[in-house]
């Protein structure tokens, strides 16, 4: 058998039923986008998915956590404060802490970005702007996250897509802000804990339209009574323009004013193909 380029160990967010919410709203899992991105950038990556929510971490027979290159946690519809204590949230808080201390270089988008703040020393709280939802606009490097590798190829100012409440209000000691916008101050950070180095951004780069499309459906009405949408058929739509925007993006762009740093595959996921190469060289280091 051959051996993976990368072994990556990849989080699932959700509980099984906050999945089956998403199936039945026809989006996959959220650990299915990150799966999709990672294996689009390196075919044969060895990905195993873990389900924390769920219950006990279990992984390949023979394998610690220390022999995985990289682990990943994406988003969920959990909060890691105002449900600190429920059990399907403290796993994945410890699991996280686990992976610090096996010294695992981790990636994680939104809730994996609040969820390692928390695991670190830091603190989350829900925003004072409500809820960002759709594009995330304006995302500005500060001159650290210019510098930094995460952010190679990446214009300093751009656009992602995003669907949070909570965002972080306190990082880690010795984390540095990489980018922040009108919405959120801390659009992205990094720092070491333990033994571990952890990359993360509150947006999500490892979205397809579809799937971003297909949670706002999920969410509806709260979209429409949060002031989001004007109504029920604005949500409709802007959610069909993004349905069609990976098939057809370049006419649906411009309908939806997004510009080419949210449209372009490449360019949006450029965060984690530069992830997936700082865990290259680390291997080979």
């Amino acid at each position: 058998m051959t051996t993976p380029t990368l072994r990556l160990l990849i989080i699932e967010g959700n509980t099984a039923a906050g999945n089956a919410a998403m199936a039945a709203a026809g989006a996959g899992s959220n650990a299915d986008q990150y799966a999709d991105v990672v294996r689009r950038s390196i075919p044969d990556a060895g990905i195993h998915v873990v389900h924390p929510a769920d219950g006990a971490v279990v992984l390949p027979a023979g394998m610690a956590l220390r022999d995985f290159d990289g682990a990943i946690l994406g988003g969920s519809g959990l909060f890691v404060r105002a449900q600190g204590n429920a059990p399907e949230v403290q796993r994945q808080v410890d699991l996280v802490q686990a992976l610090f201390g096996a010294g695992v270089p981790m990636l994680g988008s939104c809730w994996g970005l609040q969820v390692a703040v928390v695991a670190a020393g830091g603190d989350v709280a829900p925003s004072p702007n409500g809820r960002e939802v759709g594009i995330c606009r304006a995302i500005t490097l500060s001159d650290a996250g210019a510098a930094f590798p995460m952010f190679t190829g990446k214009p300093g100012t751009f656009d992602s897509l995003a669907i949070h409440y909570d965002e972080v209000t306190r990082l880690p000691s010795g984390a540095a802000v990489l980018a922040a916008n009108g919405h959120s101050p801390i659009q992205a950070a990094a720092f070491t804990f333990r033994k571990g180095v952890f990359w993360g951004v509150q947006y999500h780069p490892e979205f397809s339209f579809s799937h971003m499309a297909r949670l706002i459906r999920r969410y509806g009405g709260d979209m429409v009574t949060q002031g989001i949408y004007p109504d029920q058929a604005a949500m409709d739509r802007e959610t069909e323009a993004m349905l069609r925007l990976d098939v057809d993006g370049e006419a649906q762009a411009a309908d939806l004013d997004f510009g080419e740093t949210v449209t372009d595959t490449s360019m949006r996921c450029r965060e984690i193909d530069n992830w997936l190469q700082f865990c290259r060289n680390e291997k080979t280091n």
